[in-house]
């Protein structure tokens, strides 16, 4: 029985367990873990790599050294298949001549089942029929040619196109700063037998140079503004022959559950993503905001409701807290578990979802104050106005949610762990303080990480996960329209 001071809901008085636990989070220990995992030692910790075995292993003995008990014979991991394709073996011949990936074109999406497409392209222009299957989209430099075929596009995926083909002038300076990215190896889930409904490929200066120049077409001005057309009528054969080799591998959730002790088959997810990108080459992609420092605040929450477990006052609802991999490869860890839940998804209040909170972004620089929050509304009142109360009451963070809009251009909203938990209808709230100049660099280091900042967010979704487990009622989803 808990034996602190109720918090009440207008943030008015303290709970003095929750103050006394939270307050066990410290910056000393969250640095030292951080070393370790954020270490050349640990690879980049690569889903499906031997880092991140080595990261998941110290992860376990950090749970287990806390008293954290195994459960349902899981050995404290959730283990998910996996499929690995290295991005090679593609040939692309247009009009007999071959074009090279990464040089002359890329193409999405990066996970691709192998297979041989031939026909005839389809130029898209103005009034060309859009149910054909193979497309190539007028190319032009000029930004009343660019919006066009934006435009040309989209509609393009609203048909039954099965191939698109357009030029990107921007392409050349993003393969020179972004090669590594487009050239390393994709990953699916086993289970994931979808095939692509389009392929589309993008060419790059140097690409439609060659076509053009092996094309022999004509091109003319045909404004005061320069735009260039080319004549449309010349026959295009395309054979994509796609033949990526494909390889088994395994990734790994990490299950520290803690049971709560009046209503243990309600519980509280709480997520970090601990793979990176691993290493290209000579360089290693520690990753240590990202998400390095979500990983080891992990740590540090699930030692501070061991120590109140041990001292006779654990939540009353369960806690699991499971750092995922695979998020990198596109969420897979956290999609795997909702998909295949060590314990029931209707019995999950909620998720609480860190991920990058370390750092500034540009819209803060020095400002260790603030913390964005995304999707705390969405699906429940009742958490963010929980979230806002225990923010006011314990931690007097500037709430950023500016990324909370349905319209932020960065859609950060799908792009964290958290977000396949709200794909299955369960409250959400994303702790982040935003991207900034490191971000999948290799100079995401350990020497740039404020740790108080750290610690002081890692206390806020520490207090808000111990009022949701504490609290008399379950909090209520929003009605259904």
């Amino acid at each position: 029985m808990l034996c602190g001071v109720v918090f009440s809901s207008k943030g008015q008085t303290t709970d003095s367990l929750a103050l006394r636990y939270g307050k066990e989070i410290k910056s000393k220990t969250i640095e030292k873990h951080l070393r370790v995992i954020a270490s050349d030692e640990y690879e980049g910790r690569e889903t499906g790599k031997p880092g991140q075995k080595r990261t998941m292993e110290y992860l376990i003995n950090q749970f287990a050294s806390y008293g954290i008990k195994d459960v349902k014979g899981l050995d404290y991991r959730q283990p998910f298949p996996l499929i690995e394709q290295e991005n090679k073996n593609v040939s692309l011949v247009i009009n007999g001549i071959e074009l090279n990936l990464f040089e002359d074109f890329i193409m999405s999406p990066f996970f691709l089942m192998n297979e041989k497409i031939n026909g005839e392209l389809q130029f898209h222009y103005k009034e060309i029929e859009i149910s054909k299957n193979h497309f190539f989209v007028w190319p032009g430099n000029d930004q009343d040619s660019l919006n066009s075929r934006k435009k040309q596009i989209e509609r393009l995926r609203e048909g039954k196109a099965k191939t698109i083909i357009y030029h990107d002038p921007d392409l050349d300076e993003k393969l020179d700063k972004y090669g590594h990215y487009y050239r390393k190896s994709r990953t699916k889930l086993a289970a994931d037998q979808q095939k692509a409904e389009r392929i589309t490929i993008t060419l790059s200066d140097t690409g439609l140079a060659k076509l053009m120049s092996a094309s022999k077409v004509k091109q003319k001005k045909i404004d005061k503004k320069g735009r260039l057309a080319f004549e449309k009528k010349f026959p295009v054969n395309f054979v994509l022959d796609i033949n990526k080799p494909n390889r088994e591998i395994n990734g790994d959730n990490v299950i520290a559950y803690i049971k709560g002790s009046e209503k243990p088959q309600e519980l509280i997810v709480i997520t970090a993503h601990y793979d990176h990108l691993g290493i290209e080459g000579d360089k290693v992609y520690n990753g240590a905001d990202d998400d390095g420092t979500g990983t080891v605040s992990l740590l540090e929450i699930a030692q501070s409701f061991s120590l109140a477990v041990k001292e006779g006052h654990g939540p009353k609802r369960s806690i699991l807290i499971m750092p995922v991999s695979g998020e990198e490869k596109g969420l897979l860890g956290s999609k795997y578990y909702t998909d295949n839940p060590v314990f029931p998804l209707e019995q999950t209040v909620a998720n609480l979802n860190i991920d990058m909170i370390g750092r500034y972004d540009e819209n803060h620089e020095d400002d260790s104050n603030y913390v964005y929050l995304i999707g705390s509304d969405k699906l429940s009142n009742e958490l963010h106005e929980l979230s806002e109360a225990v923010n006011q009451t314990y931690s007097h963070f500037n709430l950023d949610y500016r990324y909370n809009e349905d319209d932020d251009p960065n859609r950060f909203y799908y792009r964290s762990d958290h977000y396949n938990f709200a794909k299955n209808n369960i409250p959400v709230i994303f702790y982040f303080s935003g991207v900034h100049d490191d971000y999948h660099k290799p100079t995401d280091t350990v020497d740039k990480i404020d740790f108080d900042k750290t610690t002081r967010i890692a206390r806020l979704v520490f207090y808000t996960a111990w009022e949701l487990a504490n609290r008399e009622n379950r909090i209520k989803l929003k009605p259904k329209p």
